[in-house]
């Protein structure tokens, strides 16, 4: 009987430290914002668009179709701007359709390809 008590009283003890450590991990991530990168908290410090935001800015840019088939992705930052490349897969390999700019600080986009 007393070990009996013995291993209840210890699972319980596990069980409560499990759930005590899960909770802190979702209090951080109320925090910093689910789903917040690197670069979104570098962004949101320095109060300027986050490469993350740049991209989906370009992504709203897209036709539907081009929704469903292109690839977005960052490639470089350059002053004031993020070069944004969209990609579309051609026989099985990625080949660039457009290049686009982003104004980190104004938000301005401009397609140069």
């Amino acid at each position: 009987m007393k070990r009996c008590f013995t291993v209840l009283l210890v699972i319980v003890i596990l069980t409560t430290s499990l759930i005590s450590c899960s909770n802190e991990s979702f209090d951080h991530k109320g925090k910093t914002g689910s789903g917040d990168t690197l670069s979104d908290q570098i962004a949101e410090e320095k109060g300027i668009l986050s490469k993350d935001d740049a991209e989906a800015l370009v992504y709203n840019q897209l036709n539907d179709e081009e929704k469903q088939n292109c690839t977005i992705d960052f490639y470089k930052e350059e002053g004031t701007k993020y070069f944004i490349r969209v990609y579309e897969t051609v026989n099985g390999n990625e080949k660039v359709k457009k290049k686009y700019t982003v104004d980190f600080h104004t938000e301005e986009i401009q397609q140069i390809q």
